[in-house]
């Protein structure tokens, strides 16, 4: 059994304002106590007037469930006064809950201390015992978060949302600071549009400030820098200049796979093995498998360079994929970066095979960009869009977990309020 008493201090309510409390209900999961407020009679807070009077009495019930899984009421017996000088009347106020609210003020301070946890708002319903629509509620009377300030380094990258603004489309972009992991802010849409609109808005000083700017190979990004970040050196993530060799890869693996029929040995070995013609073979240098038949013992490599020699087209986009990669190990200089993406381009260019001759022109459109990112830079390490990556599956992930989002606005803010708290974590 609950003790009356217990609650109104975990409720945070003064025992001397209540003359009376009382358990109406006590159970495992739900709990209805009564209380009577004192008759402390207030000034007219119209007319400022000491003479008052009861007109009737009412009982308001309010939602406390500061107990997990725990549906606790409170039924509070108060007064409406009425000032026989003006006339008007008015509520006898109390602390447990906000004027014409039913869920106390302490049920929503648990609620906006548990949207900073990546959590959906269904499962905060079902833990708080309230309506799904009291926690949007919640969140949405919450003040709108600011953004950041732009760092020296800014990140910016898309993920998937369904946004019930079809205008803006279904890519969001999101800031991120690559050294901090924070996010300085989430924008509408990718769109040109959207981007010029938010950044036209942040003062030219701070623009000014950003040393270096980082996305990923999309002409609306590099617009943007061009147009408002001009004294930051833009690069290129170097993890999609890679992602075009495990494209090209994959392009001619599937190529060589429609040439047999689905039942043959070497359909299903390049259809199962797939990863490791992408994975780098210092990666793959120990790694075997024994036949549990035979006792035989297969080295991976071998079993990769027994299928490359068989296949020149896909030998030849493998090893090129090695020999960039391991080029680039280490930052260089840029002069240095600038002969190697030189040769490399030149090299795939004269290239009998396709795909590696269009990996040639994308190096040559984003050429500057694409240096900058295997070039030295005044940190001293690999400047990449891996912060932004990692925050857009952190977003998608709550995304997932609560089956959708479709307001932005109201995804913006729960973000940014989760972020700030991972932050302070």
């Amino acid at each position: 059994m609950i003790d009356p008493n217990d609650i109104l201090t975990l409720l945070s309510i003064p025992c001397d304002s209540v003359s009376n409390s009382y358990m109406v209900l006590d159970t495992k999961d739900q709990t209805i106590i009564e209380l009577e407020l004192k008759d402390i009679r207030p000034h007219c807070p119209y007319c400022f007037s000491n003479k008052i009077g009861i007109k009737d009495y009412y009982t308001k019930k309010v939602k406390n469930n500061v107990l997990k899984y725990h549906n606790l009421t409170v039924n509070v017996r108060t007064r409406r006064y009425k000032c026989n000088k003006c006339g008007k009347t008015f509520i006898q106020s109390f602390n447990i809950a906000d004027e014409h609210e039913t869920i106390s003020k302490k049920t929503k301070d648990l609620a906006r201390k548990m949207l900073l946890d990546s959590v959906s708002m269904q499962y905060i319903s079902k833990q708080l015992s309230i309506s799904k629509q009291s926690i949007i509620n919640i969140l949405d009377a919450m003040p709108d978060p600011l953004r950041m300030k732009l760092p020296e380094v800014v990140c910016i990258d898309e993920f998937h949302f369904s946004n019930s603004n079809k205008d803006a489309g279904k890519y969001p972009c999101v800031l991120s600071n690559p050294f901090t992991s924070d996010i300085i802010d989430i924008i509408e849409s990718r769109k040109k549009p959207y981007l010029f609109a938010y950044f036209q808005k942040i003062p030219l000083n701070e623009l000014n400030s950003v040393k270096y700017f980082i996305s990923d190979m999309n002409e609306s990004y590099r617009t943007i820098h061009n147009t408002f970040f001009k004294n930051s050196v833009y690069i290129v993530d170097h993890f999609h200049v890679i992602k075009l060799f495990t494209e090209a890869i994959q392009a001619v693996r599937t190529k060589i796979m429609k040439e047999y029929p689905k039942e043959s040995k070497e359909y299903k070995y390049l259809k199962k093995n797939w990863k490791l013609f992408l994975k780098n073979r210092c990666d793959l240098k120990d790694k075997k498998k024994t036949n549990q038949k035979n006792g035989v013992t297969h080295y991976t490599l071998d079993s990769i360079d027994r299928v490359l020699r068989s296949y020149p087209e896909l030998s030849e986009v493998y090893w090129a994929k090695e020999e960039f990669s391991n080029s680039v190990l280490k930052l260089k200089e840029y002069d240095e970066t600038k002969k190697m993406i030189d040769f490399f381009s030149y090299s795939f260019s004269k290239s009998t095979i396709d795909e590696l001759r269009k990996i040639s022109k994308t190096l040559k459109n984003w050429y500057d960009e694409v240096i900058n990112a295997y070039s030295k830079n005044t940190y001293g390490v690999v400047l990449s869009n891996a912060v932004a990556e990692s925050n857009n599956n952190f977003i998608q992930t709550l995304i997932n977990i609560s089956y959708g989002y479709s307001n932005f606005s109201r995804l913006r803010k729960r973000m940014l309020y989760i972020s700030s708290n991972r932050k302070g974590s």
